[in-house]
Order: C-alpha cells, then structure tokens, then sequence
C-alpha cells in the first residue's frame, strides 16, 4: 500500500513538473514577444528586473513594475506604478489588463495630462464577431489641461467598443460622479447629486491594416453621435439626434438637438461670470416663464442645440467656449 502511494506520489510529480515547464516556456515565449513588441513599435525596452511572469496553472501573467517612457511618433508619454497582462489557457484570445496608476501625459504640454488610480482593460482578438473588442473601466479617473485651471474628474468611466463592420465601430461613454473646476463655476452644486454623462455612437475608421492582424489599427478623425446623456446637478439634457464631428477641426456639420429639462427655480441656482453663459441663462429663463408663467417651479422642457465650429462651442447659436487644440 505504501508502496503504491510513493508511486502515485511520484507520477503526480512528474505529471505537475512536466506541466509547470511546458507552462514556463510558454509564458516565457509570451513575455518576449511582449518584450519584442514594445521594442519594435514603441522603441521601448524592458529590464528582466522590472518583467516577471506568474499564474500557473491556469493563466499567462506577464507583470510590469514602474514603468515610464515616452511613446513612439506621439508626443505622449505613458507611466505606471504596475501592469498585469493577463491570458487565460481556457479562452486564449481575449486578454485582460490590470494597471495601477496610469498616467498619459503631452510631452509638448507637461501640465496637460490624464490619469487614475486603476485601470481595467479587456481586449478580444475576434474581429467582426459582434462582441465588444475593447472594454476599459478607469476608477478616479481626471484630465487637466496645460494652465491647470481647467479639470475634469469622475469616479469611474467606462468606455466600451464593438463591431459593427470592418469600416465601423460601435461605442459607447459613461462617467459616472462627474465633477469640474468649469462646472463649479456655473452651477450651484448639490452634494448628494451624482453627476453623469453618457455619450453612444460609431466610429468611422478609414484606416484598413492588414486582416490577418489580430489587433486593427484605428484612425480616429471622425463619430456620429448617436445619443448624449447629461444629467448634472440641475441640467438634465438629453439628445438623440444623429450628428457627425470631425476630430480633427473640432468641427459638427449642423445642429445636435436636444431637450433640457429645467425650471425657472433651478435656474436661478446657477451662478456664473462669463457674459455668453448668461445670455443662455436669461434665454432658457426667458422661454420657461412663456411656457408657464403660472408655474415657474415646474420642471419644463426646453428645445436646446449645440455645435461646434472649428473648436468654438455654440448653445443656440450663442459661443459659449473655445477648446484649444494640443
């Protein structure tokens, strides 16, 4: 009996060791083609010291501590404190990312930068098959510009894209606590409001690489806003027009329209300096009392339309601000 017990002992023995090499060369094989890829695309190279590999037996895990370096033909420079890359023997083609302190920032502005304390990332290899490609879930998520004047922040944004066809990519936006400097500054703010956006839409991708390619290129210069959520302290706006925005001049041709969901008495909360916003303010005021006159206080609907015209924003045809180009 204790003889038959050494021996299953044994053959287990054999039997994990012999799985634990073949999983080592596989995972070492997975850690230098990471390694050869940040070398040839980015012109990034890695120390053994600061790359290991772990998740026996049931997953590839390449890991990446304290990592900063500029990025290759962009003017952005990318660190973190730690990546996990993570492949699953079970489901080979999709890969999930795991990093701790991201930070993106210009290396033309310094000061003009994203970052959050973590971020989750799931990719799959499977072109056109109608699941989401691209999944990323950011938590404190915030973006300043160059001044520092002017930030934005969320507790958790969710950015997801799908395939619709090879010439087109569904998306959709949600930032959730949404919070900035700009936004203090033009309404009262109430405490116990969560602050929300949420934008859906396709992407346009005229950039075709090569189909055999298991991670497509994607030239980002247009959308088509399908819908805008907004949903911030008192201003509740939503738009369901289709409109199409050009990236690169910060541009929309026509209107979107939408309806804002407002009362002359949420309407006197907001407090602001800048004379454009004003004008907006005395405007939708203006309507609300013609509606209703016998009930301000009522939340009304009011048409609303925006545009942008070559990086300067327009609420009813009124310049409201201009975003600079970096």
């Amino acid at each position: 009996m204790r003889k038959k017990i050494y021996t299953f002992t044994f053959i287990l023995f054999v039997i994990s060791t012999s799985l634990y090499l073949v999983w080592a060369i596989a995972a070492n094989i997975q850690k230098e083609a990471f390694k050869q890829y940040l070398s040839e695309v980015w012109s990034i190279d890695l120390n053994d010291e600061n790359i290991t590999t772990d998740g026996f037996p049931f997953k590839f895990g390449i890991k990446v501590s304290n990592f900063r370096s500029p990025l290759k033909h962009i003017p952005l420079s990318l660190q973190f404190i730690k990546l996990e890359i993570v492949k699953l023997i079970y489901n080979f083609s999709d890969v999930i990312l795991f990093v701790e302190k991201p930070m993106v920032a210009s290396t033309d502005y310094p000061k003009f930068n994203s970052s959050a304390n973590k971020l989750k990332i799931s990719i799959s290899d499977r072109p056109f098959s109608g699941r989401f490609k691209l999944i990323t879930e950011q938590e404190d998520w915030q973006i300043s510009d160059d001044r520092n004047i002017k930030r934005f922040e969320a507790k958790e944004v969710i950015f997801a894209l799908k395939d619709v066809d090879r010439m087109t990519l569904d998306f959709y936006l949600a930032a959730n606590n949404l919070n900035s400097s700009f936004l203090k500054k033009i309404q009262a703010m109430d405490s116990e409001t969560s602050n929300k956006l949420i934008l859906k839409g396709t992407v346009s991708n005229s950039y075709v690489s090569n189909p055999k390619a298991p991670y497509q290129a994607i030239k980002l210069e247009s959308i088509n806003l399908e819908q805008i959520d907004i949903d911030i302290g008192v201003l509740k706006l939503r738009c369901d027009d289709m409109v199409f925005l050009n990236l690169i001049e910060l541009t929309t041709e026509g209107n979107i329209d939408c309806l804002l969901r407002l009362s002359s008495k949420d309407i006197s909360r907001i407090k602001t300096d800048t004379g454009a916003l004003k004008s907006i303010i005395n405007l939708i005021n203006l309507i609300l009392i013609i509606k209703d006159p016998a009930n301000t206080g009522e939340p009304q609907i009011v048409p609303v339309k925006l545009s942008l015209d070559k990086g300067l924003f327009f609420i009813n045809a009124i310049p409201i601000y201009h975003f600079k180009k970096y």
